[in-house]
């Protein structure tokens, strides 16, 4: 299978992922296989959400691409690390290389998706929040659908990884130099 094909594939199972359909990790490889292409998506997602709009001469945030770059980088691998805490935590490690093969791809596809109304300058408030619970829905729905896990345990997930994830910015903002006040989005 290449790349192209399980590309496709994944925004196949990410469509269904988002309107909740039980058999949406069919269309994903789960394996360690296909988390090395689920990571290749997560890398030119990095790629794709730092560099196109510096291409177009849109300047999104107040880092340099190669500082974002890193930041961006860290603070995904900050959460990396807590999603395997936590589900290690739960007894669920079993599910960790699945979410994170679904969760790259998802994030591969929602850079795409926030990246068409930058470029065609329809940036909103109500598209953003749009956005937003779009994304939660596909988040929550990772952990439900492919890790399998029940109400609770989805929440103390979402507050691990969001804590981990404001200590992510915290520490490399600090390291990095950069007033966090003054990043608007990344």
């Amino acid at each position: 299978m290449t790349f192209i094909d399980e590309m496709i594939l994944a925004a196949r199972g990410i469509f269904a992922i988002t309107i909740g359909k039980r058999d949406s990790a069919k269309y994903f490889n789960l394996t360690n296989f296909g988390l090395s292409g689920a990571a290749i998506a997560l890398v030119l997602s990095f790629a794709i959400s730092i560099f196109v709009p510096e291409i177009l001469g849109i300047r999104n945030n107040g880092l340099l691409p190669f500082q974002a770059l890193i930041f961006i980088g860290v603070v995904s691998l900050f959460q990396v690390g807590a999603a395997a805490i936590i589900l290690y935590q739960l007894n669920r490690f079993d599910g960790f290389v699945p979410y994170l093969v679904v969760d790259f791809w998802s994030t591969f596809f929602i850079t795409i998706l926030t990246l068409v109304p930058v470029i065609l300058n329809l940036q909103s408030e109500f598209l953003m929040l749009v956005l937003a619970i779009l994304v939660l829905v596909i988040k929550v729905n990772i952990l439900r659908l492919i890790v399998k896990l029940p109400v609770l345990h989805i929440v103390m997930f979402f507050v691990a990884i969001i804590i981990v994830g404001f200590f992510g910015l915290i520490t490399v903002s600090s390291i990095l130099g950069v007033d966090m006040m003054e990043l608007n989005k990344l």
